[in-house]
């Protein structure tokens, strides 16, 4: 145990964590596991954390020279893939799909400024796995196993179809895990050890604002430095950071019922959370990690 933490105190973090429906918690600071338990042990549906994942598998792809994130999308999909005149159809690049600023709904059609209005758009987020497949040549699992879960260890990870088709018929895919598999990539972000190695300008520029209305929303990543931020398929805008009880320099992959991976780069610390359970407590987010920090002595 790192002496740098009081275990009765971690107990206490693990058993209201249990309590909150948790699957699988894994916490590791300065490399060393300090807690890894595991409440079901199949690998379950994390939601939007596979944002984050893909994320670092476009940095891959950029590495590998197959796209970069200033593309226009039309460079890679067929025109009218959207409902959008060909003009505005034409401004929209990787990087505008990743920061969620599409001027676009869930239809595809025409709804805010490009660039600009920022909406949680799940449907034109999809299609970025789209275009990772057609340059690479490969399909979602095979790339992701090549590029990342193999090179990281991550064997209990991988992509299933969901019901939900995209307009083109593609359907959904959402990405089955476990806590030890998410902290895996939280350990390889603060450790840039092994492959693969990205680039670290791109790295910092995951939690970077990606617009004005969402400033705490990047490059499919949350931080939680903002004075603001809005609330995924609302229009709710709430002051203040995601999360006021975590450092402010922490990185987040958010996923519905509080999956989760975090990176804290001043404390070296990674904390990944997964849930099998349909719902979680309100506010266990804020009160896991007042209980987590807690135990640091």
């Amino acid at each position: 145990m790192d002496n740098h933490w009081d275990k009765s105190k971690l107990q206490e973090a693990i058993d209201f964590a249990q309590q909150s429906g948790t699957a699988q918690l894994n916490v590791v600071h300065n490399g060393i596991t300090l807690i890894d338990e595991v409440f079901a042990s199949e690998p379950v549906d994390v939601y939007a954390v596979q944002k984050g994942i893909l994320a670092l598998l476009i940095g891959v792809a950029q590495e590998k020279y197959l796209l970069e994130t200033l593309d226009n999308i039309n460079h890679h999909l067929d025109p009218e893939w959207t409902n959008l005149g060909p003009w505005d159809e034409a401004k929209l690049t990787i990087e505008i799909l990743m920061t969620m600023t599409t001027g676009m709904d869930d239809e595809l059609n025409a709804m805010g400024t490009i660039g600009e209005s920022w909406r949680y758009n799940n449907t034109a987020y999809n299609y970025l796995k789209k275009i990772l497949c057609l340059q690479s040549d490969q399909d979602l699992n095979g790339l992701s196993k090549e590029w990342l879960f193999d090179p990281l260890d991550m064997n209990d990870t991988n992509w299933v179809n969901r019901d939900e088709l995209l307009p083109d018929g593609t359907p959904f895919t959402g990405l089955l895990s476990t806590a030890n598999d998410l902290s895996k990539v939280g350990r390889h972000i603060l450790k840039q050890n092994g492959r693969p190695k990205l680039d670290q300008y791109y790295l910092d520029q995951l939690g970077e604002p990606g617009s004005n209305e969402n400033p705490a929303w990047g490059l499919l990543w949350w931080n939680n430095n903002q004075a603001l931020h809005m609330v995924p398929y609302s229009d709710k805008i709430r002051e203040g950071n995601i999360n006021p009880a975590a450092p402010e320099d922490t990185l987040f992959a958010l996923g519905a019922l509080g999956n989760q991976l975090a990176i804290v780069p001043s404390l070296n610390l990674v904390v990944a959370r997964t849930t099998a359970q349909r719902k979680t407590k309100p506010g266990f987010e804020v009160n896991f990690w007042e209980k987590l920090l807690a135990a640091r002595t």
